[in-house]
């Protein structure tokens, strides 16, 4: 059932490419497929005529007859799909079909049709239309059992199993092992101290997953090791090998990004009986996805609705519940969150005008007579916690803290809190954002802006703690901040960062109001020094919006125990700094791990305190790092990487309009043509004047992919 449903949306993902006609060739005794000419069909071939098909300015390096296993006259992305499904799952080409199988062959493909179809649309298949593009998904399923291979004495020669590759040296050979229920006759044996070269396993992932392992040691008296890593050597789990008597061990393996993984065992042989991966991402999306918003509105009889801040304290107390928010709750207190494996969801209900709930901690913040972790709105320490759909605002220190693990944020916004919208650290581990926004949250009055991040991963947070899609803005520090200090309790472990944009942080003119005035935005009175404005002249929104005020309030506001004046926010003393994204700290070890994928940062301005400020930010850190496309402009200096490794480097790298010059290390950047710049600006201008407005609405902006990266 897996391969069907794998079928058929890969054949309606890839008949999306072009085709070429077939030239004169000649078959010359080879197999249809072997577009190489390897003696062997493998993965490879389907990848040559579809890279081809992708970029028809290449000359084709392949037998175009070999290639057309379709058998229809010329060579198309559906015959790259066949080529890869008779790899992952040893199919007939419709070019090898004759007069005697023809009847069969007619009703097995009817029958698979008709119940792939079925099963696609019901259970895998997602189809979201957003300014007329269409994203097709479904997630891969490769399997390499032992009791299915042709038993090999010594293996001296790389062989392929469906999604797999052996490398020498190996042998298949008989041991009887049960393991989650199912009995196994056959081993695959790796023989001595594995690599990335020998003695090995690999498969490329097109998506995060998981790995199932069942194996051990073939020693009656030694305990083996299993590692997994990946193409560039870094390992990303080591598991134990129990000695050939005892059970085998079973295990699985977090996959984080898509890639090539090797399996391979230390000194001495292990025997593998089973290899599953399971993709928990998308194989084939369009890029012209723009934007989609995610609320819910419909049944909810399956949990219980609150609009007030007792029943919201109460239900929050339970364990596998479902939490609806109506409206706006106004919180007067800190909520503390502690539970493990807590099976709590909160969503926040849609309101008829379309603008999202609200949890403000107002009350909260201005109740306190000084700053701290007390004041945070949430104080997340327990697992698998889900917010959806909710404005989280005004706490008097963080919008949430976490230190707990497991727990999902999605179509959130974190704004104006006193201290980062989000934060994570002390061993703050696997926690998701998706769709996150989190902007203008300042320290304004008790630190003058230096400690306000949009997302704060930083002080010994725990490892995989993944942001997809998330937007940090004008925040009075950094937009990510990554920062290591090893006297925490340790250092930060593996973040990822996929499709995010970082603008305009660490500005102290955004949090006076004077940046909206220059810019003719409306005047945003939830920032606490405009509150204080107001509350001094009445009559000055009259002033702002007649665009007739003469020379801006230099006031002392106070909050939280303190105070700050205009003219030390607007002096050296302003503590805010001006990054994108920031990669660690001056103790950020070569061990530490940072994902980068389509990310964006732009508008970073300098400060007295920081020159140059930085779109891509390593901060004196030491970390490697994997990246895929990446965008920065307008800064004070685009990209500072040079300290960092990449250990891979995919796609472009634009960099243009940057106060001074990068240091970017690793990565050739490109610097684009007038009309290319052009565009790239428009899109993004685009893509977050959408944010803006919906976000200054009250309302939840979803996924919003900036299409900078075709």
């Amino acid at each position: 059932m897996l391969k069907k449903r794998f079928t058929a949306v890969l054949m309606a993902a890839f008949v999306l490419i072009g085709c070429i006609n077939i030239s004169a060739a000649t078959q010359s005794g080879y197999a249809y497929g072997d577009v190489d000419k390897s003696g062997t069909i493998t993965s490879s071939d389907s990848a040559t005529v579809l890279a081809y098909l992708l970029d028809p300015s290449l000359t084709p390096d392949f037998d175009t007859e070999l290639a057309d296993v379709s058998g229809n006259g010329y060579v198309s992305s559906e015959d790259a799909a066949y080529i890869l499904q008779h790899v992952l799952f040893d199919i007939t080409f419709p070019c090898e079909d004759d007069e005697d199988t023809t009847q069969s062959t007619t009703q097995t493909t009817t029958e698979a049709t008709t119940e792939t179809t079925t099963i696609a649309t019901t259970e895998t298949t997602t189809e979201t239309t957003t300014e007329g593009s269409t994203e097709i998904s479904t997630s891969a399923y490769y399997d390499l059992n032992a009791n299915d291979l042709t038993p090999i004495a010594d293996g001296q020669s790389n062989i392929t199993e469906g999604a797999f590759t052996i490398q020498a040296r190996y042998k298949v050979g008989a041991s009887e092992a049960e393991a989650d229920g199912t009995s196994y006759t056959q081993h695959l044996q790796l023989n001595g101290t594995g690599s990335l070269t020998a003695a090995s396993i690999y498969f490329d992932a097109p998506t995060g997953g998981t790995l199932y392992i069942v194996a051990r040691s073939s020693n009656a008296t030694q305990v083996r090791n299993i590692t997994i890593a990946q193409s560039n050597g870094r390992v990303v789990d080591t598991i134990s090998a129990p000695m050939s008597g005892d059970a085998p061990a079973i295990a699985t393996v977090t996959l984080n990004t898509g890639g090539r993984y090797y399996i391979y065992g230390g000194a001495g042989n292990i025997n593998i009986y089973r290899l599953t991966y399971t993709g928990t991402g998308d194989v084939e999306t369009t890029t012209e996805t723009t934007t989609e918003t995610t609320t819910f509105d419909g049944d909810t009889s399956d949990g219980v609705v609150v609009d007030n801040f007792t029943d919201l304290k109460k239900e929050l107390a339970k364990s596998n519940n479902k939490i609806y928010i109506q409206g706006t709750i106004m919180c007067d207190e800190s909520i503390s969150l502690g539970t493990s494996n807590a099976n709590v969801e909160v969503y926040g209900l849609t309101n008829a005008d379309g603008t999202a709930a609200i949890l403000d901690f107002s009350p909260l913040r201005d109740s306190r007579t000084s700053s701290g972790s007390g004041g945070s709105g949430f104080r997340l320490s327990g697992s698998y916690y889900t917010f959806k759909n909710v404005i989280i605002q005004k706490a008097g220190d963080c919008g949430i803290r976490i230190t707990g693990s497991h727990n999902t944020f999605e179509n959130c916004v974190f704004r104006y809190n006193n201290n980062s919208g989000v934060s994570i650290t002390k061993g703050g581990a696997y926690n998701t954002f998706r769709y996150v926004d989190s902007y203008r949250n300042a320290d304004l009055i008790q630190k003058n802006g230096g400690d306000a991040d949009g997302f704060s991963v930083k002080l010994a947070a725990g490892t995989d703690n993944k942001f997809y899609n998330c937007r940090a803005w004008e925040n009075s520090d950094d937009g990510w901040d990554s920062y290591d200090r090893v006297s925490e309790g340790g250092y930060i472990g593996d973040v990822y960062y996929e499709e995010c944009v970082a603008w305009n942080n660490g500005n102290p003119s955004v949090f006076t109001g004077e940046e909206d005035y220059s810019k003719g935005n409306p005047l945003d009175k939830n920032l606490v020094y405009v509150e204080a404005i107001l509350e001094q002249d009445p009559d000055f929104e009259t002033k702002y919006n007649n665009h007739t005020v003469t020379s801006w309030p230099q006031l002392t506001v106070h909050l939280l125990g303190t105070s700050n004046s205009y003219s030390n926010i607007h002096s050296s003393n302003w503590a805010g700094n001006p990054n994108g994204f920031k990669f660690g700290s001056a103790e950020t070890p070569t061990s530490s791990y940072r994902y980068i994928k389509n990310c964006i940062a732009f508008d970073h301005r300098n400060t007295p305190n920081q020159k140059p400020a930085k779109g891509f930010d390593q901060n004196n850190g030491r970390a490697g790092y994997d990246i895929v496309n990446a965008l920065s402009f307008d800064n004070g200096q685009n990209y500072w990487m040079d300290k960092m490794t990449a250990y891979s480097m995919e796609g472009v790298f634009y960099s243009f309009d940057g106060g001074q010059s990068d240091a970017p290390g690793d990565l050739n950047l490109t610097t684009p043509t007038v009309a290319k710049e052009a565009e790239l600006r428009a899109e993004v201008e685009e893509k977050t004047n959408y944010i803006l407005d919906m976000v200054y609405s009250d309302k939840i902006p979803g996924e919003v992919i900036y299409n900078v990266f075709k």
